[in-house]
């Protein structure tokens, strides 16, 4: 796609994503649901003049990236503590009832198994950024209510990848014999996970147990910067690695991506620059990446998979 595509696209896409974002704004309803109706129209599902691509996926990404950052910076690590075995048991229900509900109807219409795994995943998933975005635009995301759900949803996604590495295995094997599934490698993608959680756990008590000394080092120390944005681009260069060693670590770079806007909030940076970062993070996301995210999720919406799908989904649902 040319670079004048791509511009034109998001013009096109911001444009009208903004419009019925601020329409549904009116309405006392999210702002996303217009921002995805705006893909939906200019997609291929209605006029056709905006196609998904590689670039634009590139940006949904990057938009996923800044949401999570945002919401990470919104959150109380405290109240996620808090919530914290409510969440598990959430999760672990949420997701592993539908799974199974999904994976037996699946089988009865004779599904194999690995089309019924991906299938079953598929259907037990939750979407974190979109659920992060409505919590906020609700303005529940500070509740109880809304941490407790984002923390079940980040656990949903820890679960998730580790059944998702399992149906890999299946499918590298090409069989249906799980008496041949690599445990031995599971079992250190799990591992990994774990290491990477103990080892935010860890950053956050430390930043918990210094929260009186770190803030006066920040601000001291940004107080001698010359740019005003500098606290916001240590912040990108610190949530830009955690998240390389969420991948590292066999998990979505979202879950790093959250984890260090949760850490590097007002508790280690300070009111000032922490306000500062916050102010920067919301302007960029709420402006730009998210309307455009939702767009291009509402660009890849397909009317004749619905249609197709309805016979298995009224089944499901019931």
């Amino acid at each position: 796609m040319a670079l004048e595509q791509i511009f034109v696209s998001i013009v096109l896409l911001l444009a009208l994503a903004r419009l019925l974002g601020e329409l549904f704004k009116r309405m006392n309803q999210p702002t996303l649901g217009g921002e995805v109706l705006a893909g939906v129209i200019l997609g291929p599902t209605l006029l056709g003049i905006v196609h998904p691509s590689e670039n634009l996926d590139l940006i949904s990404s990057m938009a996923i990236f800044f949401i999570m950052l945002f919401i990470g910076l919104e959150m109380d690590i405290r109240q996620i503590r808090k919530s914290g075995k409510t969440a598990v048991i959430i999760s672990v229900v949420s997701l592993v009832l539908p799974f199974l509900a999904a994976y037996g109807i699946s089988t009865y219409f004779g599904i194999e198994l690995l089309p019924a795994l991906f299938m079953a995943l598929l259907l037990s998933v939750t979407s974190v950024p979109v659920s992060a975005m409505i919590l906020s635009q609700l303005g529940l995301l500070k509740s109880k209510l809304g941490t407790t759900v984002m923390s079940a949803a980040i656990v949903d996604d820890i679960i998730t990848l580790i059944i998702f590495a399992f149906i890999l295995q299946v499918h590298e094997l090409g069989v249906a014999d799980l008496s041949r599934i690599d445990y031995g490698a599971l079992g250190i993608s799990s591992l990994k996970m774990a290491l990477f959680l103990v080892g935010i756990g860890s950053l956050a008590l430390v930043v918990h147990k210094f929260n009186d000394w770190f803030p006066k080092k920040v601000e001291w120390f940004f107080a001698k910067a010359r740019t005003r944005e500098a606290i916001f681009g240590i912040l990108i260069i610190a949530a830009i690695t955690v998240s390389l060693l969420a991948e590292l670590a066999d998990l979505h770079f979202i879950i790093g991506t959250f984890f260090a806007g949760l850490i590097f909030s007002e508790r280690l940076l300070g009111k000032r620059e922490a306000d500062k970062a916050y102010g920067i993070a919301s302007g960029i996301t709420f402006a730009f990446f998210a309307p455009l995210f939702f767009a291009i999720l509402g660009m890849k919406f397909s009317g004749q998979s619905i249609a197709d799908s309805i016979p298995y989904l009224i089944l499901l649902i019931a």
